[in-house]
């Protein structure tokens, strides 16, 4: 019985070596793989055509936010507080418009600059008169923190002198002179 099972697994070991070694030699095309990376390329296409034409027209806050609301609000046009506002939400409307149609957002800006004067930017242009308005803030803190600077130092050395200055106190005396001398000086104080 030993001998028959020997020879059984002798040949399906026979029968079996040659089939896997046939499936192993046989050329094979991973379609697969294949059809995966001619998807993956063909999407990469489509994406590098596609973005520039989403690409195309600027955002409305490009241009918004540069400018202030002019219904009195005083705030940047894109966070204008106002849900009916009778200037933003043509503006916003007509610099959408001007966008689409191929406008740049730097002429928009300028255009509405030519319209309202530089009180509709949101922020002074940086030159000129202007110029102040970006510089003196910081000149004010700086020169501000150096007056603190030595005002500080010259009360910590007047403490100091004023403390040898004043009179020390006469624990010596007797309650009625502290009595007779308190009256004294309520009497004058009024």
């Amino acid at each position: 019985m030993r001998s028959s099972l020997r020879h059984r697994r002798r040949v399906v070991r026979a029968t079996v070596k040659p089939a896997v070694a046939k499936v192993a030699a046989q050329p094979t095309f991973p379609w697969p793989a294949a059809l995966l990376g001619a998807a993956i390329i063909a999407f990469a296409v489509l994406l590098f055509i596609a973005v520039p034409a989403f690409a195309a027209v600027p955002p409305v806050s490009s241009v918004s936010d540069k400018l202030t609301c002019q219904c009195g609000c005083a705030a940047v046009l894109t966070e204008c507080p106002h849900q009916d506002c009778g200037w933003g939400i043509p503006a916003k409307q007509y610099i959408k418009q001007q966008l689409e149609a191929g406008q740049s957002p730097e002429a928009l800006v300028k255009y509405y600059v030519d319209e309202f004067g530089e009180q509709v930017l949101a922020a002074p242009t940086k030159r000129g008169f202007n110029l102040l308005a970006w510089v003196l803030p910081f000149a004010a803190l700086i020169i501000g923190a150096v007056a603190m600077y030595f005002l500080i130092g010259v009360w910590a050395r007047r403490d100091g002198a004023d403390a040898e200055l004043v009179p020390t106190r006469d624990v010596d005396l007797a309650p009625e002179e502290l009595k007779r001398k308190l009256e004294d000086e309520l009497r004058n104080f009024d």
